[in-house]
């Protein structure tokens, strides 16, 4: 038993590590992004964070969709049928370009809903000019996710972290050139952040679509195609699958961005203190994340090979890797939290004393729910590789909104704990979404033994 679950953990971590650091990759462009247009100024920097935060969780939530393809993939690779696999994919990569249309008409009509809305128009005009240079990548972005659920459930994952590494500095480079004008291009301002950014997306696809070629031709990889029968079933296969996870990440993105508007009615330097500790807690999830990704793959090919109790193993080992993670995350928290807001803001900058005071209180929960964060991820990923996912979204939205965000709004607002009542909300949530997805993850991974 013991020489079998050393043998998972390995087996995990040969996936969740270059993924986890695939998705820090991604993380890391984003920040380059707001750290080199905020030398521009408050408006572009304005315009970056809004128009982005909406592009980037409008094409997130799409490729929720096409997540499906990994464990779908990942069941056919464990049952020795590539070709499926490959079949699959490639009526993956057909979905996601159908879904880049839907994206690029949302990013139209959000800047004209913020005309709506009542935005100043200098600042609306901006924000939809980013929005409509930025949408041009979504095809790439899309078509990169279907190629990194192939590469996952090929138990490439390494193609993908090199891929992501590399776009990190391309991000950085075609920033310096486009935004500021070197190199003798014109100096775009902060479209030429969208202008970057929508390239970089292309890099990825391209970069992806190398590495399958290579493995393709070293016999390793599957062809992308099938017969046009398959299409359509495909297609609702991952429907039924993705649709609910692309539901549960709006779910979560829902309420993490309500929740940011609540805070910002206390006034700037808490919404500024939330922010800190929000995007904190973001980068640590990315580790969970990738583990959650690889628990996906390592179940749905232990399922597609008859191993259930294999499957049952390996969510249960990528569950434990989770909240071990996060629990060494959360004493980071507990003893540096200065530290942590020194990377952000002067900590003894009298200007900023309300801020540090309550960016403090506010990792001190961020360290309370890690282990939480970490478990709900891996455990809803856990579920994906036993294609359960309708059920985990439906909790979600129980957690999230039931009882995160509707506690939150009680403490914060009718018993006056203020900000700080919506972070509790945030701990409650999460706990709740992590104890029902256990709990589900127990009761179906035991159901097929």
């Amino acid at each position: 038993m013991r020489s079998a679950l050393v043998s998972e953990a390995r087996a995990t971590l040969a996936l969740a590590v270059p993924l986890a650091a695939a998705n820090l990759s991604q993380i890391a462009m984003s920040v380059i992004d707001t750290v080199m247009v905020g030398t521009l100024g408050a408006v572009p920097l304005a315009a970056v964070a809004l128009g982005g935060g909406f592009y980037f969780a409008t094409v997130v939530i799409c490729q929720g969709v096409l997540n499906a393809v990994a464990p779908v993939a990942a069941y056919h690779v464990g049952a020795g049928d590539r070709e499926a696999a490959g079949r699959v994919a490639g009526s993956g990569l057909l979905l996601a370009m159908l879904l880049s249309v839907p994206v690029i008409a949302a990013m139209d009509a959000g800047a004209r809903l913020l005309d709506l809305i009542g935005y100043d128009p200098a600042l609306a005009s901006q924000i939809g000019r980013f929005q409509h240079a930025v949408c041009w990548g979504a095809p790439g972005f899309l078509l990169f996710a279907v190629l990194r659920s192939l590469l996952s459930a090929l138990e490439y994952p390494r193609a993908v972290m090199i891929v992501l590494t590399l776009c990190v500095p391309a991000n950085a480079g075609l920033n310096w050139v486009l935004i500021f004008g070197h190199l003798g291009a014109p100096a775009f301002g902060f479209i030429g952040a969208a202008y970057a950014s929508a390239a970089v997306q292309w890099l990825m696809l391209l970069g992806a679509a190398a590495s399958v070629w290579m493995l393709r031709r070293r016999g390793q990889a599957p062809r992308l195609r099938g017969q046009r029968r398959d299409i359509l079933p495909d297609f609702r296969r991952i429907a039924r699958i993705g649709g609910p996870i692309a539901g549960m990440i709006a779910l979560e993105i829902g309420v993490f961005t309500l929740s940011a508007a609540v805070v910002g009615l206390f006034g700037a330097s808490a919404l500024a203190a939330h922010q800190i500790a929000i995007n904190y807690a973001s980068i640590t999830f990315m580790v969970p994340l990738g583990i959650a990704q690889a628990a996906t793959v390592r179940v749905a090919a232990q399922r597609g090979a008859g191993q259930t109790n294999g499957a049952r193993r390996a969510a249960f080992v990528a569950l434990a890797m989770g909240a071990a993670f996060m629990a060494a995350s959360a004493l980071v928290i507990w003893t540096l939290p200065r530290t942590i807001i020194a990377a952000y803001v002067a900590v003894d900058d009298p200007v900023n004393h309300e801020l540090v005071a309550l960016a403090l209180r506010f990792l001190a929960f961020a360290a309370a729910f890690q282990i939480a964060d970490g478990v709900q991820c891996v455990a809803a990923g856990g579920l994906r590789g036993y294609e359960d996912t309708t059920a985990p979204m439906l909790l979600a939205a129980i957690g999230y909104w039931g009882i995160g965000f509707a506690g939150g709004w009680v403490l914060a607002f009718p018993l006056g704990l203020g900000p700080v009542g919506l972070w509790w909300g945030f701990v409650l949530g999460l706990t709740a979404v992590a104890t029902l997805l256990s709990l589900r993850l127990n009761r179906r991974s035991a159901q097929e033994i």
